[in-house]
Formats: C-alpha cells, structure tokens, sequence
C-alpha cells in the first residue's frame, strides 16, 4: 500500500533523472538542468526513447544517423556522440544511459518523456492538455530533427503514424455512444484532442457539433461540419458520413432560420443603417502574425495580413474588420475572448511566420472568439517568390471555413492583382501609415514611397490611387500652396489608377470620391463608390467616402449609415477619424449641434491642425454660444489674425451648410476682432 514514505523514495529517486522533450524542439535536461548536445545525439536518445528498446546493436544505430558515410567514418562519427551524452549524463548525476563496445542501453523506464506521458494518460483515460493545445501534434516529435539523416527521416515518417493511431485509438475509447445524448466533459476533451489529430474524424466531429449545439453555440458547430464537408470534398471527392449530414439536418429543423448573431455595435458608432449589413454574415478580425524570426521584415508580416484582409473582404458573405483596426500589439499569449469583444468579431484569425533565407513557414488558427475553440489550423511552407500564393491561399481556407458556399469563381475574384515585386508592395503599406502621420516629415515621405512602390510595379494601381489621397490629404490639412493645382493632381492620379486596373476596388473608392472632391461630379461620385462596394463589400474607406458624398448630396441620414459600417468595419482604425468627421458635417446639417461637437472634438484631439474638421467644430460651437471654446480652436484656421474664407469658393459642400459655416465664422472673427469673447460664457 501506498504512503508518506513512498512519496518521498520516489522524489528522492528523481534525483539525477534523464527527461526528454521530443515534441518540436528537441530539449534534454537532468534533474532540471538543460543538457547541451549535437543534432546526431539528440536524435539518437529521441530514437531509443521511441523505439522502446532497453539495448541497440551500435551497427543499427551507425545505419540510422550515419547512412551517407563510409563505415569507419560512421563508426567514428558514432563514437563521439557516445562520448558527449556520457560525459554531459555523467556530469549530472545520470547513471540510465550506457555504452559498450557492442551495444548501447538506455534505462528507458527511468528517462520521462513528453510524449510517452501524453500517450499514457490517453490509455489510462486522461486527456492530456498538451492534446488540446497543439494542432495534429504527432507532426511535431522531433521536428527540429526531421533532417540529421534520409535514413532517419524515413524512420521517422514511419513511426508518427504509428503514434498518431495509437492515440486516435486510445481517445475513442473516452467518446460516447453514437445515440447518447449526454455528453461528458471527459468525452467532450476527448473529442476535442481527436479533432486537433485528426479534423476529419467524423466520430469526434459529431462528438463536438453535439456539445455546441447543448451550448447553444450554433454557429460554432455550423463552422466545423462546413471545414469538414469542404475537406471530405477537396481531398477525397465525397461527402460526410450520413451521421453527420442528419445531426446536422436535424439541427436545420429545429432552427429554419439560423444566422450568425449579430454583435452589438461599440456605444460611440451610431446604430444607422446596420439592421441586416452584418446580422446573417460572419465577423472576422485577421490579427497581426507573429513574427517568430528575428531578421524578418515587420513590413513583410503586416503585408501578410493586409492581402489577406483584402481577399476577405471581396466576398458579400463575410464580414471583415479593417487591417487598421487590428494591427495592435499582441502578448505571446493574447486574451482573444476580450479581442473578439473590443472588435466585435466571432471569429479570429492569427498565426506566426518563420523565415530561413528564401523559406517561409507560416502557421495560422482561425478561432471562434466567444468559445476560443480552434475551428482549422493550416501550416503552409513556400519561399519569398510565392509570398502572394501563401497570402492567397491562407484566405481561401478560412473562406472554405467560415463561408462554405462561396465558390471557385468567386474565390477567383476575391483574389486582387498583385504587384509585380514585393518590395513595392511593402512599401505602399508603410506610405499608407505614413501619410496620416501629424508630422509634416514623415507626411512628405510618404509620397515618395508611393513613388518609389510605382516606379517598381507601374502596372499596379494602389500607389497611384494613394498618391491621390495623399494630396487631398495635403488639402484637407493646410500644407498645401496651391489648392486648386493640388485637387487637379489628385484627380489626375486617381484616373491613372483606374487605367492601370478597372476593377481594383481602392481605384474606384478614390476615384468616385476625386470626382466628388475635385470636380464636384457627387452623382457620379456615387455610382463609383457603388461599384467599389461592389467588388469588396467591406471596404472600409468606401463607406467613409461614400458618407462625405452624401453629405454633399443632402442625404443626410445615408451619410450617417454609412459613417456607421465604416466604424463597425474599422472599430479600433486610427484613421478611422474620417467617418466620425463626416458624422460632424451630417448632424451639424441636422441642426444636432451637440452629436457635431462631439463627433468633431474627437477628431480635433487626434489631428488638431484638420482644416476641414476645425471648420465644422468651429461653427457648431459658435452656433452653441461657446465662442471662448471656438476661438480655442480657431487658431490653424487663422492667418495674421483673420480666419481664411476662401475655401468656400471650392468648397463641395452643400449651400445651406455653407452659408451657415460662413456667418459663423464671420461671427467669430468680428468678436476676436473687436476682443468680445472674453465676455461671453461658455454652454454645458
């Protein structure tokens, strides 16, 4: 019988005990000090240690780690190996490893191992957590070591299935019976880990669309019959098993109108226009990757994510948050329950990139936020050359995920031009963050990016179409000489662009709203901007441009539904300023001075020095009788102490508005004028 006294034998006999990690990298420590050895030695103890073999002939070992070499080489080659883990076991106290001239032993019942406690457990009942941690686990023994010899790689691509089904075999055995309804909380783990295997075992799918549907979690188990299906097709031609296709028919009538359930907006967006954008679409957020090499590029995996947010958003049947919203910092082990809910997306994808010289390795996990469940796990290998083809297809397999209808020919659309280099690609994403930078500097580099990105792709259309933004940006903020000649070059680029590509969404986006901008066109300005919509229903910067036109058209409360999406769209953006401007104009047209003084004062914190945003401030506040606050922030607007009116003439906005904009100016400047603001009192 066990006691006090056996726990304490047995802690005093860990006393100089070998372990071995073999899952990913390889590691070896003795009583908890890390032991250093060769790639060879390391694969020789991962080999003894999964074999299960007490003593190998040293010839089967020479034959495994040493198969390209001559046999007096080999031998040679065998020896020092030996040498290291004595000395280095010796070192530490470890008297389980040995060798003599014949043979080599290993105490094996007394070396703990990662992956044989996994395995244990599992055939003792247990679920490991390490199962519910790694995506087809049996993948990783001894990855790091794949390549020390053909010989023992070909041993190892033997052995992992062999573990892997031992696994698979031992988990089954905790899953409930095909009727049971009940399920455990042993049996759900189970599944769970059988799914992280192996996601097309039916067996543990059912399992898993079971216990979602019991949560009430609907769209979670319509995510994984659809991975499922669209696996089941993609790799063997057939369909799910009947089981599986009548749980979930079943689930169909007892729920005839499943959506996906709409996630609330955050307070400051107002609630316009949002009835049926998103309600029956999935919501999903790409967060930065990981970069996991210390020499890659930060452009490199923002590029990543900004092509497969582009692809994405293409498809009417998802919703898709803006780049610009979750390009934050992420700890190595991020909250995603709370990401999901600050972005207001059910599902998340995130992932790490890995670079070796001209390889690329990238991993990704597409998550259901609420449940933080794993709904698919892809590892995708390639080189620098086929960066966009890995961007391309990391979208397509989360587009097979979460909206399963999609098809080819629309997976072919969603699929963008792509520069002809990537260095021009990368340097239009660092123009784009430049160009809304406070800093004049890094404004002005901006634009020589965009330069610098045409020069190396003249066919590709986006650093053309920035190019434009950039200088009504110039415009909009005060930087420029000359407006008239300025707004003239934006509307010429912007054309330029939709030469190069009639059907690149950001080229219609800016081109739709130069025409309303620059030539005042706001009829044909719409028709654009429809069409960008069109070609990518989550293009946060259409909405935002198509917002200002409405304004400009009168169509106040469309301005406002747009103004809406675009924030939901881009929830957390830094530029997302734009639409919350827009807003400012719409309910100051309104005659709701206080949504406009709000909606402006948000912006005027971000981008104090916005010519275009003060004006609308400015006058709300001088309309509210808090002249002292308006003359607070009247200052960029004033040159030599009088406020610039010659904006109006150019102006797109509407007369009504901007007749009121001009008397309230006027106002103002009279009382700086005759130094009457002192006396008046500012409204609450």
């Amino acid at each position: 019988m066990s006691g006090v006294g056996d726990d304490k034998a047995a802690s005093e006999s860990e006393t100089g005990r070998l372990r071995l990690n073999i899952i990913g990298a390889f590691s070896a420590s003795v009583s908890g000090h890390e032991i250093g050895l060769g790639r060879k030695a390391q694969a020789l103890l991962g080999y003894m240690m999964l074999s299960s073999a007490r003593q190998l002939p040293r010839t089967k070992l020479v034959g495994l780690l040493w198969s390209e070499k001559e046999d007096p080489l080999a031998k040679g080659s065998l020896r020092q190996s030996l040498s290291q883990i004595q000395r280095e076991l010796k070192t530490h106290g470890c008297p389980h490893f040995h060798a003599d001239q014949m043979h080599v032993a290993l105490d094996i019942e007394q070396v703990a191992c990662d992956l044989t406690e996994i395995v244990a457990d599992a055939e003792r009942g247990i679920v490991h957590p390490t199962l519910l941690a790694h995506e087809r686990l049996t993948d990783g023994i001894l990855d790091d070591l794949e390549n020390v010899d053909p010989a023992f790689s070909d041993w190892l691509a033997e052995t992992r299935p062999l573990i892997h089904e031992r696994l698979i075999d031992a988990l089954t055995r905790l899953l409930p019976d095909e009727g049971q309804t009940d399920i455990t909380a042993i049996a759900e783990a189970a599944a769970k880990a059988i799914y992280r295997l192996d996601s097309e075992n039916e067996r543990a799918v059912r399992v898993l669309i079971r216990s979602h549907i019991a949560s009430g979690s609907i769209g979670a188990a319509l995510a994984i019959y659809a991975r499922l299906w669209r696996q089941l097709e993609d790799t063997y031609d057939i369909e799910p098993h009947k089981l599986t296709q009548d749980l979930i028919a079943g689930l169909r009538q007892q729920q005839p109108e499943i959506v996906t359930r709409p996630v609330a907006a955050p307070a400051v967006v107002p609630a316009l226009g949002l009835a049926g954008f998103a309600a029956s679409r999935p919501s999903v957020a790409v967060l930065p990757f990981r970069a996991l090499s210390p020499t890659l590029e930060p452009q490199f995996t923002i590029g990543i994510v900004d092509s497969v947010v582009q692809a994405l958003s293409s498809l009417k049947e998802l919703f898709v948050i803006s780049r610009g919203s979750t390009m934050i910092s992420l700890s190595q082990t991020p909250d995603l329950r709370a990401i999901g809910r600050d972005l207001n997306a059910q599902y998340l994808l995130h992932g790490s990139i890995q670079r070796a010289g001209d390889q690329i390795r990238i991993s990704t996990e597409l998550v259901a936020a609420e449940t933080v469940e794993v709904v698919r796990a892809d590892r995708l290998s390639g080189t620098a050359a086929d960066v966009f083809d890995l961007q391309d297809r990391i979208a397509v397999e989360v587009i097979r995920s979460l909206a399963p209808q999609v098809r080819d020919r629309e997976l072919h659309r969603a699929m963008q031009k792509r520069p002809d280099d990537l260095d021009a690609y990368q340097l239009s994403l660092v123009g784009y963050d430049q160009m809304f930078s406070p800093d004049y500097t890094t404004f002005v580099t901006a634009r020589t990016n965009f330069e610098r990105a045409h020069i190396l792709s003249p066919d590709w259309a986006p650093p053309l179409s920035y190019s434009a933004i950039w200088h009504m940006q110039r415009v909009a903020r005060g930087w420029s000489a000359n407006a008239p000649n300025e707004l003239d070059t934006a509307r010429a680029l912007a054309e330029r662009a939709l030469e190069r590509n009639s059907a690149d969404p950001l080229a219609n986006a800016v081109g739709g709203y130069t025409l309303s901008q620059c030539k005042h066109d706001h009829a044909g300005a719409l028709k654009q901007l429809d069409r960008a919509l069109e070609i990518t229903p989550n293009l946060a910067i259409a909405f935002a441009y198509r917002a200002a036109v409405h304004v400009r058209c009168e169509h106040y409360a469309d301005a406002l539904s747009d103004a809406a999406i675009n924030l939901r769209l881009s929830p957390r953006d830094r530029h997302a300023w734009f639409a919350e401007m827009v807003s400012a104009q719409a309910h100051f047209a309104m005659n709701d001075l206080s949504a406009a003084i709000e909606n402006a004062g948000r912006v005027a914190t971000l981008l104090p020095s916005n010519q275009v945003n003060l004006r609308i401030l400015v006058a709300a506040l001088v309309e509210s009788g808090r002249l002292n606050d308006a003359k607070t922030f009247a200052g960029p607007l004033m040159t030599a102490g009088e406020l610039d009116m010659k904006w109006i003439a150019r102006s797109p906005w509407p007369k009504p508005a901007l007749a009121r904009i001009e008397a309230a100016l006027s106002r103002l400047a009279s009382t700086v004028r005759n130094g009457t603001t002192h006396g008046n009192s500012n409204k609450s």
